[in-house]
């Protein structure tokens, strides 16, 4: 696949490899060859194929797993499609993660920020670095953070903690969760590179050891789902007030 004038090594590289596990070259489950190997084939340096895995394991189609390398998961993902029999299933639900995301993501990061862990701050880097590639090109589809999300929980070194925001981000899916954040993602780029610049802002102030800006950014973010769920025409009176009401207590 070549690339069009103007795209990046790392979004050529991306999509090809995401061409090859499309077509079923690579299906689910395989082993991509090492960094130095697909640098080979490329001629490319490392740099760019790391690029090209975070965009891919932004987008949901590779995941990197210890001791194995970077595994497959499958073909044309479908971001923010359900993936958990928890999916919010009405409005009142979402309202009620968007509550419960509101409390915890901000405590956990400022907790995370007093001792993060190197190794998953690195990967938390690696995963602003691939929104900000699938940002910034048509390649390699993009409606949902919440990858990006877990990865910067995991900075935090309290399982229990980590367990209790990957779960609250899975039942952020589904159906009615898309809906009511349709807007922002209808918008395209320019709301994705915001995003971007938001969780890049936390995990820099991860980095530093700030734990109160970390909570500040993460918080201003979460509030742009809120207003984007304000926003639905579908969403009842009842849960409108909720979020307003939500909006203020912020």
């Amino acid at each position: 696949m070549e690339a069009t004038q103007g795209t990046s090594a790392g979004l050529r590289i991306a999509a090809e490899v995401r061409a090859r596990i499309d077509d079923g070259r690579w299906p689910a489950g395989t082993v991509l060859p090492t960094e130095l190997a697909l640098a080979a084939e490329f001629a490319v340096s490392r740099p760019s194929v790391r690029e090209a895995l975070s965009a891919l394991q932004f987008a949901g189609y590779v995941e990197p797993r210890r001791r194995r390398g970077t595994v497959v998961l499958g073909g044309s993902p479908v971001p923010g499609a359900a993936r958990h029999v928890r999916a919010a299933r009405t409005f009142e639900e979402v309202v009620d993660l968007l509550e419960a995301r509101l409390v915890l993501e901000p405590a956990v990061l400022r907790l995370a920020a007093a001792d993060p862990d190197p190794a998953a701050l690195d990967e938390a880097h690696d995963a602003v670095a691939g929104m900000a590639l699938v940002t910034a090109g048509d390649t390699i589809p993009a409606d949902t953070d919440h990858r990006l999300h877990a990865a910067i929980a995991g900075v935090c070194r309290n399982p229990d903690l980590r367990e209790q925001v990957r779960t609250l981000l899975e039942r952020a899916s589904g159906p009615v969760w898309r809906e009511t954040q349709a807007a922002a993602w209808a918008d395209g780029a320019r709301q994705a590179r915001a995003w971007t610049a938001d969780h890049r802002e936390v995990v820099a102030a991860l980095a530093r050891g700030d734990g109160d800006a970390a909570a500040a950014a993460a918080r201003r973010h979460l509030l742009s789902a809120v207003d984007n769920a304000a926003a639905c025409p579908a969403l009842p009176p009842s849960q409108l007030r909720r979020l307003h009401r939500l909006r203020e207590s912020c």
